[in-house]
Order: C-alpha cells, then structure tokens, then sequence
C-alpha cells in the first residue's frame, strides 16, 4: 500500500517542479556589466537618450573630459541632448573592454577605449579617441551606471610633433 502512495507523491513532486523549472528558463539571466556598458555606448552612438536612461541608477554623477556634469537628468538636459540634436553622423570604435567586478557582484567597473567620428550639422568633423569609464551597481536583477565619466581627445595626425613625444 505504500507504494501507490510514494509513487503518487513522486509524480506530484514532478509535477509542481515542472512550473517552476519552466518558470526559472523563461527569465533571461541578468545583463552583465559590459553588456550594459556597450548598451549605452550603442545608445550613444544611435542617439537614443531614452535608452541611455534606461541604463542609469536613479543616483547617478557624470564627467566628461574631468568636468563635473552632474546627474544623468542634468547631463541629458543640458549637454549631451542638445550636442546629440547636432550630430548627423557618429560612428564609435570600440577596443576590448577592460571590467572587474566585485566577489559579492554588487559593483562593477568597465573601462572601455574608444575612437570615434562626429559630423556636425554645420559641416565640422571630429575625429577623437579616448575612454569611457562606467561604475556599475546591481539593483534588483540589472546592473545599472552609478558613474560615467567620459574622456577624449582630438585623434592625433600621424607624422605630427605629438606622436614623436614617447606617448
């Protein structure tokens, strides 16, 4: 008699397990730190603000080039929406990120060398290399950008006096 019974118990085990094992594999795992890092530089690159939101921490600080931007909201507003308005054309190259994160995965940091080529609407090329620094927190199940700070400089012309300095 106990047979019927464990082997009830067995399948209805199974059963209840079944949902939550479908459950679990429906959930996409949680984006790593690059991911989220190379989400915002796409986002810069197609000039889609509102994605670039999506991917900051509700406090969060920017720099560009060492000057104190402020929070995303105030970056957005004040400097990065209005020089997106008058880019026509912004393409990045990326070199391999450099990301560790921490042994609890709470925080991360990524830094990534980039180059890339701007077309302004008044007719100016910009043509710049530099690096894009992310500090990364986990909230809930997503990393989120806690801190940017953007830096870059004109691309040097080859067989200028600068690229005799050693650098």
């Amino acid at each position: 008699m106990t047979r019927p019974w464990m082997i009830s118990a067995v399948l209805m085990s199974g059963l209840y397990g079944i949902p939550a094992l479908a459950q679990e594999a429906s959930h996409p795992p949680m984006e790593g730190p690059v991911a989220v890092a190379s989400a915002y530089l796409d986002a810069m690159e197609s000039s889609d603000l509102d994605r670039a939101e999506n991917l900051f921490s509700v406090t969060s600080s920017v720099f560009e080039s060492g000057g104190v931007e402020g929070s995303w909201q105030d970056y957005r507003q004040h400097h990065i929406g209005p020089e997106l308005d008058q880019i026509v054309t912004f393409v990045l190259t990326r070199s391999d990120p450099e990301s560790q994160t921490s042994e609890d995965g709470t925080m991360s940091f990524v830094a990534w060398p980039i180059a890339y080529k701007i077309e302004l609407a008044d007719g100016r090329l910009v043509n710049s290399r530099g690096t894009v620094s992310f500090v990364l927190v986990r909230e809930a199940e997503h990393y989120r950008i806690r801190h940017l700070h953007w830096s870059s400089r004109p691309e040097r012309q080859s067989g200028s006096d600068d690229d005799n300095q050693g650098r």
